[in-house]
């Protein structure tokens, strides 16, 4: 018991050196509550520090610019703390606000940045676009789950704008491929030869049936069975339905 009441005088006096030891010793269960808990409330404070000015020597009290300088600093962290408060209160406001306009496009036809399609009943469910900025020779691969490619087409020579993507749910021996979500790679050659074969960026298109506002990011299902799940932040297009 001797060692938790140094311990707490210690801590304390470190926090208000001009107090006395003459009222720790007769408040050690203030001092020990607030030691143990390892922070003072507004009303630790205010006690510790009037007792402070109550048993301060006096052949050697306190200056005034010490005093200032607590009441300083706790007025200080006062203020942090009320702000910190309010900014959590602020940040659920924004999140409930941001939930709500997320929420807001189930049922409505979007267009995100995806290169994703999938299948269900032996049918694509979504469809697939993609631009070129110049005349080029266009080919593209359909790769499984696995990662294999279970289809590769060649679109030939196209000018320049957009396409939507003619796969029909088969693979390179004309079987139908299985329910399922199916990953597109797009790729163009310039015709002038100007530059190298790349990637094209795609597009897809669909109905929201639902949103997981659970996800980090955010995510939207398409409409069908085995719909694609569609990050928020892609989402470039909305239509309604």
């Amino acid at each position: 018991m001797s060692t938790t009441t140094s311990t707490s005088s210690t801590n304390t006096t470190q926090l208000l050196p001009g107090i006395g030891s003459n009222y720790l010793a007769s408040n050690s269960g203030s001092s020990t509550s607030a030691a143990s808990s390892g922070t003072l409330s507004e009303q630790d404070f205010l006690t510790l520090f009037t007792a402070q000015l109550q048993n301060q020597d006096p052949t050697n009290p306190m200056q005034s610019y010490e005093l200032a300088s607590q009441l300083a600093q706790f007025t200080t962290v006062e203020q942090l703390t009320q702000a910190n408060t309010e900014l959590n209160g602020i940040e659920q406001y924004s999140g409930g606000i941001n939930n709500g306009q997320i929420s807001s496009l189930v049922g409505k036809n979007i267009t995100a940045q995806d290169n994703t399609m999938t299948v269900s009943s032996g049918k694509v469910t979504n469809s697939l676009n993609y631009t070129l900025s110049t005349p080029s020779t266009v080919s593209y691969t359909v790769t499984d789950s696995s990662g294999d490619a279970i289809y590769t087409g060649s679109l030939g020579s196209q000018s320049a704008g957009s396409y939507t993507l003619p796969w029909s749910a088969t693979d390179s021996s004309g079987n139908t491929v299985a329910d399922g979500s199916y990953t597109v790679t797009v790729t163009a050659t310039p015709t002038d030869g100007s530059s190298a074969a790349a990637s094209v960026a795609t597009t897809i298109q669909g109905l929201v049936s639902s949103c997981n506002l659970s996800a980090n990011p955010p995510t939207y299902t398409l409409s069908g069975t085995n719909a694609a799940q569609i990050p928020v932040s892609s989402v470039l297009q909305v239509s309604a339905n």
